[in-house]
C-alpha cells in the first residue's frame, strides 16, 4: 500500500501534532508500507529527513494558508510520482492547510482523502465564515475521518460526519525510549535540586488550558500532608511570569522548580524522576480541548501514575482508578486530595504505575496506532488511478 501524508506541522518543529505525524509515518513504514510525507520547509529540516525511513518532500508554507495549501498540493503530486504505485489515499494530518491541499491534489490524483482529527478543531470556527466554509468542505470531501480519541470522534459527529465514516486510532508513544537507567533519573533530580522527597511533574506548554495554576493552588494543602514534595514544571509559554508570581504569592518558591524547555532526549528522565504526573487541563473559551494528552501516555510508559481531569480526551489516556485518577477541571481541592492520596500510598502508586505501563505497551504504542490506521484505510473504497492500476 502506498500512502501520502500531508503534514505542514512536522519535525524539526516541536509539538504534539508534529510528533503524531512523524511517528505515525515512521510506524507505518516499519510495517512495510510505502510512505511519503509532504511537509513545510524549516531550517535544518534535512537533518531530520535524512534519519527517517521514508521520503519527505519539503515545500514553503510560511506565506499564509492559501499559498501553503497550493504548495503542499504541488508537493503531493511530486511525492506521488516517486511512489512505486499510485497512492492508496491522501492523508491530511490536520484540517488546514493540509485538508485544502488534499482537495487540490485530488484533481490530479483522484484517490480518497482521509482526515486525522486531534481535538476541538472542528468545534471552533471563531466566527470566521470563510474558515467555517473551508472546514465544511474538508469534512465533506474526507472519505474517512480518523480520531485520536473517543472525544474527538464525538466532535466529528457533532460536525455532521456520520458515525460510519469515523474511526478511532488513538495516539502513541515509543515505550523503549523510557527504558533508561534509574541512576540517570536520580542524577537529574540532583541536578534540578529536587531533593529526596516525592516529585510531582507537569510537562506542557505554560498556557492557561494546561492547568498549572490549579496545581499551584492545590499545592499548599498537599504540602500540609507531604512537606517534602517538590513540583517540577517542564515547558515554556506565555504564563511563565504569572505562574512565578502566583508561586511566590502562595509561598511555594521552595517547593516549585520551573525548569523551562528540556531537550527531547532528556524528557524520559524527567518522567522517570517523578512519582506522580499531573496535568489538570481545563476548558478555555476560544481554545482547543485536550484531544488525548500524549503526555499522560509518556508518563504511563515510564510507569508513573497520572492525575488529570475529566475533560476532552483525557479519560481515554487515563483509566480512572486503574492507571491514575480523574478530577473535575478547576477544582483544586479535589486535585489536592487526589495528589495526596497517591503521594501517601506507595502501594497504590506502584500498582497504578505498573498498570499504566502495561496498558500503554498493550494499546498505545505507535505500532498499534499504525495497525489501527491501516485497518481504517483498508475499508476506504479505492478510486481513480489506484483502481485503474488494480484493474489493469
Amino acid at each position: 500500500m502506498s500512502i501520502v501524508l500531508i503534514a505542514d506541522d512536522f519535525p524539526p518543529a516541536v509539538g504534539g501534532i508534529q510528533t503524531y505525524a512523524c511517528e505515525l509515518a515512521r510506524a507505518v513504514a516499519q510495517l512495510g508500507e510505502e510512505v511519503a510525507v509532504v511537509a513545510g520547509s524549516q531550517e535544518a529540516d534535512s537533518d531530520v529527513d535524512d534519519e527517517l525511513p521514508f521520503r519527505v518532500v519539503r515545500v514553503p508554507t510560511s506565506a499564509g494558508y492559501a499559498a501553503a495549501a497550493m504548495n503542499l498540493a504541488a508537493g503531493v503530486q511530486q511525492a506521488a510520482a516517486a511512489l512505486s504505485a499510485p497512492p492508496r489515499c491522501l492523508v491530511a494530518t490536520k484540517w488546514s492547510p493540509e485538508g485544502p491541499a488534499a482537495i487540490l491534489a485530488f484533481r490530479a490524483l483522484h484517490c480518497p482523502i482521509v482526515l486525522i482529527g486531534h481535538g476541538g478543531e472542528f468545534a471552533l470556527s471563531g466566527g470566521n465564515v470563510v474558515k467555517w466554509l473551508v472546514q465544511r468542505a474538508v469534512l465533506r470531501r474526507a472519505a474517512r475521518c480518523l480520531a485520536n480519541s473517543g472525544y474527538t470522534a464525538g466532535l466529528f459527529e457533532r460536525a455532521g460526519i456520520p458515525r460510519r465514516r469515523i474511526g478511532v486510532i488513538g495516539g502513541g508513544v515509543r515505550p523503549e525510549g523510557f527504558d533508561r537507567p534509574r541512576e540517570e533519573a536520580r542524577a537529574l533530580r540532583d541536578e534540578l535540586g529536587l531533593g529526596g522527597g516525592p516529585v510531582l511533574l507537569t510537562v506542557a506548554r505554560l498556557v492557561e488550558r494546561k492547568g498549572h495554576e490549579t496545581v499551584l493552588r492545590a499545592l499548599p494543602a498537599v504540602l500540609d500532608r507531604v512537606p517534602e514534595v517538590r513540583y517540577l514544571v517542564i515547558g515554556d509559554g506565555e504564563m511563565r511570569e504569572r505562574l512565578g508570581e502566583l508561586s511566590g504569592e502562595l509561598g511555594l518558591d521552595e517547593a516549585v522548580v520551573f525548569a523551562g524547555h528540556v531537550a527531547h532526549d532528556r524528557l524520559p528522565l524527567c518522567y522517570l524522576a517523578a512519582d506522580v504526573f499531573v496535568m489538570p487541563s481545563r476548558p478555555v473559551r476560544g481554545e482547543l480541548g485536550e484531544g488525548l494528552g500524549l503526555a499522560f501516555l509518556e508518563a504511563a510508559a515510564a510507569g508513573v501514575p497520572s492525575v488529570g481531569t475529566d475533560f476532552g480526551g483525557i479519560p481515554d489516556a487515563i483509566a480512572d482508578g486503574e492507571t491514575g485518577l480523574l478530577v473535575e477541571p478547576r477544582d483544586h481541592d479535589a486535585l489536592a486530595e487526589a495528589l495526596t492520596r497517591l503521594l501517601t500510598d506507595a502501594d497504590l502508586r506502584a500498582r497504578m504505575g505498573a498498570a499504566a505501563r502495561e496498558r500503554v505497551r498493550r494499546e498505545f504504542t505507535w505500532g498499534r496506532v499504525a495497525e489501527r490506521f491501516l485497518a481504517e484505510l483498508a475499508v476506504v473504497a479505492p478510486t481513480g488511478a489506484e483502481r485503474e492500476a488494480a484493474e489493469g
